[in-house]
């Protein structure tokens, strides 16, 4: 029996009747094929001229409005968040775990403005793998002064290139502009200051960073720069420090996932199902939920070493889903452990990350069946690449192109 056949066959076993595969033989099978195909693909990718507007496919318009029902997402169902509570505690009672970044002899205003602008440029570059921003701060602090940024392109330019950042400068730019005349009309020029505007409000500083497009600040990116300005010691929070968010990001996701403190009915579904990233979204979402169950688990522990914000404890997730939780090589039972010659070569903070026995400090969180587990990705909405653009009608073909 083919394969095409033993799938149909178990599609008919879900739905509670038998599907008599031996019937199907030769040129049977292949007209059986294409009809089920056809079928498929116009379920999943055809828009029909009935359809409203809003929708490119039948699939579209189920899949959004019961989503969440078919996925079935839990927090914490069996206690995990305690145990990941619990493994946490035994690293952070003995060590001090943070964002690495040297910022030299900087005041807190140079801090807070240098992280301001690279914190709107992290994404698709890796600003903390590249030369230190502080230490080109010190060698081009016009890059980072508002008042010469807001309108001088080449001053942009310069910080651009610095950072790598090549892609997108239709959007980079305007950020980079609209950000630093931010600064200069409501905060004084100094992003040193907008902790003190907001009377340390961490709900209040991130709705007004993610307030509009223009200025860069997604609410993830405005998260990670409070998360820094804790971390660094430039900030100090008086309210909601509890909503500051570890960040959500494959990585993160994928380690919520193996250790079980996040849970669905099902493995997350490939991008190509997940039209227009709705699984994407709740993941995204409930990722940093169960990150913050985590922390408030922890609080409840006595004597407790927890970090000051749910935020500081992204760096260890990160760096462990990074190194050693990676998509297709563990370092935990029954896979390995890892290279002694490896862990040497870490940064002894990033070394927490592994037991004394070379094995990921969650092995005994992590249940068998759970470690194989995946992080969804998202196909943007908008762009060349997005679902806008790859809706088709009745007539077939179309779809996504790169």
């Amino acid at each position: 029996m083919s394969n095409f056949l033993n799938f149909l066959e178990k599609l008919a076993k879900h739905c509670g009747f038998t599907f008599e595969a031996e019937k199907f033989k030769g040129e049977d099978e292949y007209e059986l094929a294409a009809n089920i195909l056809n079928e498929i693909n116009k379920y999943l990718y055809q828009k029909k001229a009935t359809l409203s507007l809003e929708y490119i496919s039948e699939f579209h318009k189920y899949w959004k409005e019961n989503h969440e029902k078919v996925l079935s997402p839990q927090i914490n169902p069996n206690g995990e968040c305690l145990a990941v509570a619990k493994v946490l505690e035994g690293i952070y009672k003995s060590n001090i775990i943070k964002v690495q970044l040297d910022t030299l002899d900087l005041t807190k205003e140079e801090i807070a403005n240098v992280r301001f602008f690279t914190a709107i440029q992290d994404f698709n570059i890796d600003v903390h793998a590249k030369s230190n921003p502080f230490e080109f701060y010190k060698r081009h602090p016009d890059c980072f002064n508002p008042e010469k940024v807001k309108d001088n392109d080449l001053l942009v330019d310069e910080l651009l290139n610095f950072l790598g950042a090549q892609s997108q400068r239709d959007k980079r730019k305007p950020w980079m502009l609209n950000s630093a005349r931010l600064l200069v009309e409501k905060y004084d020029s100094s992003a040193y200051k907008i902790n003190e505007f907001y009377d340390g409000d961490v709900v209040e500083i991130v709705k007004a960073l993610a307030a509009e497009e223009r200025y860069g600040f997604s609410t993830k990116k405005a998260h990670m720069f409070l998360r820094d300005m804790a971390d660094l010691g430039v900030w100090k929070y008086k309210r909601n420090i509890e909503k500051l968010d570890v960040m959500s990001d494959k990585n993160t996701m994928r380690v919520a996932l193996r250790t079980g403190i996040l849970q669905f009915r099902i493995p997350l579904l490939a991008s190509f199902l997940d039209v227009y990233c709705y699984q994407y979204s709740i993941v995204d979402r409930l990722n940093r939920e169960a990150w913050r169950k985590i922390w408030e688990e922890w609080g409840k522990l006595s004597n407790n070493h927890r970090p000051p914000t749910p935020a500081s404890m992204d760096y260890l997730i990160f760096k462990l889903g990074k190194i050693s939780c990676r998509p297709n090589k563990r370092f935990c039972p029954p896979e390995k452990e890892i290279a002694e010659k490896k862990l040497e070569s870490l940064i002894p903070q990033n070394r927490l990350i592994f037991r004394s026995d070379r094995y990921c400090i969650f092995s005994e969180v992590c249940q068998l069946e759970r470690k194989i587990l995946n992080a969804p990705k998202s196909i943007s909405i908008e762009g060349r690449t997005g679902w806008k653009s790859g809706k088709t009608n009745e007539g077939g073909g179309g779809g996504i192109s790169s």
